[in-house]
């Protein structure tokens, strides 16, 4: 009995300390020809639900690298346990061309989208 209680514990404390993985997201940016667009301005945000006037709050922006492409990590954002992370609208601009989008962060993964700027 003693030593079914041990195995127990062990095994209780090897799954509770799990190194959480991170959350990230990753948009690249292309333009009405198919081809990656460096230097873009992208913006992500939320929409809270129930404010009345719906003023988008900024989570995070950054410029697309030379590949046309930008990583925000949300590691500060998910708590290990909690379902889900965030729906954001995605703003992204160069020049006079812009784009929108909207991705949905999962958990411990990397969420991954492309946005059409025109």
């Amino acid at each position: 009995m003693k030593n079914i209680l041990i195995i127990s514990l062990l095994i209780l404390v090897s799954f509770s300390c799990r190194k959480k993985e991170d959350t990230l997201v990753e948009i690249t940016v292309k333009n009405e020809y198919n081809e990656v667009v460096s230097g873009a301005k992208v913006k992500l945000l939320t929409v809270p639900p129930y404010e009345a006037n719906k003023t988008p709050i900024l989570e995070k922006e950054g410029t697309t690298d030379i590949n046309g492409v930008i990583r925000f990590n949300f590691n500060d954002t998910y708590h290990l346990g909690q379902a889900g992370v965030a729906v954001l609208n995605i703003e992204v601009e160069k020049g006079s061309l812009d784009g929108r989008g909207i991705i949905k962060v999962e958990q411990e993964t990397t969420s991954k989208k492309t946005v059409f700027i025109q």
